[in-house]
């Protein structure tokens, strides 16, 4: 799976990091959200999306046909887009210039780094747009619980930070 995305950002206006939108994370087969741990689901170091967020929500059954309509909407549009491939084309462009023998055309890569980089501010202008759609479906009740959810993964993400990269000893400062 492309983590790059697999990132919802509906859940940035409710506590989340902005990512980029899941090509996949629209509902899942009979309608009903991904399985923990599948598509969406929220993986280490900041990775992942809404779908894991609402885990464990108790959406109404209105409430979901209306999220899976805004997903399946996103995830159409993303797709009639393709701006997944230009961004690609794009890396692939300043691939081809980095690895071609001779001067690196410095000016021709900080053009298609401006290309990429108003790809990526256009994805997430519509990835808030869907989260503020998404926001807007939940109870503030849901809302607080989701938001508790995260404070929880940020606390477990710092400490498996703190076990993975240990302050050196009092004696090597």
């Amino acid at each position: 799976m492309n983590y790059r995305n697999g990132f919802l950002a509906a859940a940035a206006v409710i506590g989340l990091s902005v990512a980029a939108l899941p090509a996949h994370a629209h509902p899942g087969k009979g309608g009903g959200f991904p399985p923990p741990g599948g598509p969406g689901a929220c993986m280490p170091g900041g990775h992942g999306g809404s779908m894991s967020m609402l885990e464990g929500l108790d959406l109404t059954k209105q409430q979901r046909k209306k999220i899976d309509t805004i997903l399946r909407e996103a995830h159409d549009q993303d797709h009639a887009d393709d701006m997944r491939d230009e961004s690609s084309k794009i890396h692939q462009q300043i691939q081809d210039i980095l690895t071609t023998p001779g001067p690196v055309d410095k000016d021709k890569i900080a053009t298609l780094q401006q290309q990429q980089a108003t790809l990526r501010a256009q994805a997430e202008a519509r990835h808030l747009e869907v989260a503020s759609r998404i926001h807007d479906v939940l109870t503030a009740d849901q809302l607080a619980q989701v938001k508790a959810r995260q404070a929880k993964i940020h606390d477990l993400m710092e400490q498996l930070r703190e076990v993975e990269h240990p302050a050196p000893p009092a004696s090597d400062k």
